[in-house]
């Protein structure tokens, strides 16, 4: 993706980019770090693995972005002990030069990991690799349109760009494709809080909570299959 990007600083200190010709931020400008954490880890991670203590987690995010879900969830799967085995899509990954000029290695020095984030940013894509005994990651460079997968997985990351920039991605129909790469009991979650979000998931046989947002959103949605 082509786009001019540029450097802001979110309210939590942690930086992001925004496209302006989308209107776009990769964070909410109310906090990288901590949407992140309240969306992705605690609504969704966290909430999964209090409810399947023993189980291994089998994750999919749609959208890898800067990759600072992905490592906030390596950090807590060893946190936690949690075997985690993580799949990422990305059409237009970032290099890793922009994803370094971000410098969300300061965020992270003083947690003392094993894998630092600028580490973790140089796995390559398209090769499954094992990060620590707990976490494994496969990137992908592909639309979501065409992603295929013969695993199910157990939590869904919806991390696209909003529906006014990329209406596509958030069509009923891939709401449908959602609930069959789910496991039974299988969870998504997202920031978005769109009514018609929403009803695509409802309609796609979900069943659908609107949640308390990040600073800055009054609602998310988690959705159960």
């Amino acid at each position: 993706m082509k786009y001019r990007k540029k450097i802001i600083k979110t309210e939590d200190g942690s930086i992001t980019y925004r496209i302006d010709t989308l209107k776009e931020n990769y964070h909410s400008l109310y906090g990288a770090v901590t949407e992140s954490q309240f969306v992705y880890l605690a609504e969704g991670f966290n909430f999964w693995s209090k409810n399947n203590n023993d189980q291994k987690c089998d994750i999919f995010e749609l959208g890898y972005g800067t990759g600072l879900i992905a490592y906030l969830t390596f950090l807590e799967a060893n946190k936690i002990s949690k075997s985690v085995n993580y799949y990422s899509i990305d059409p237009f990954p970032l290099s890793i030069k922009e994803v370094k000029l971000l410098k969300y290695d300061e965020l992270f020095e003083h947690l003392k990991s094993l894998t630092t984030f600028n580490e973790f940013s140089d796995i390559i894509w398209n090769h499954p690799q094992e990060v620590s005994p707990y976490f494994d990651i496969t990137k992908n460079k592909t639309y979501f349109q065409d992603f295929k997968s013969q695993k199910l997985f157990d939590l869904i990351y919806y991390d696209a760009f909003g529906a006014h920039s990329q209406p596509e991605i958030w069509d009923p129909q891939l709401m449908k494709k959602c609930y069959k790469l789910l496991k039974p009991g299988g969870i998504w979650v997202s920031y978005c809080a769109k009514g018609s979000v929403r009803r695509g998931l409802q309609d796609a046989g979900f069943t659908v909570y609107r949640l308390p947002g990040p600073p800055g959103k009054r609602e998310m949605l988690r959705a159960v299959k």
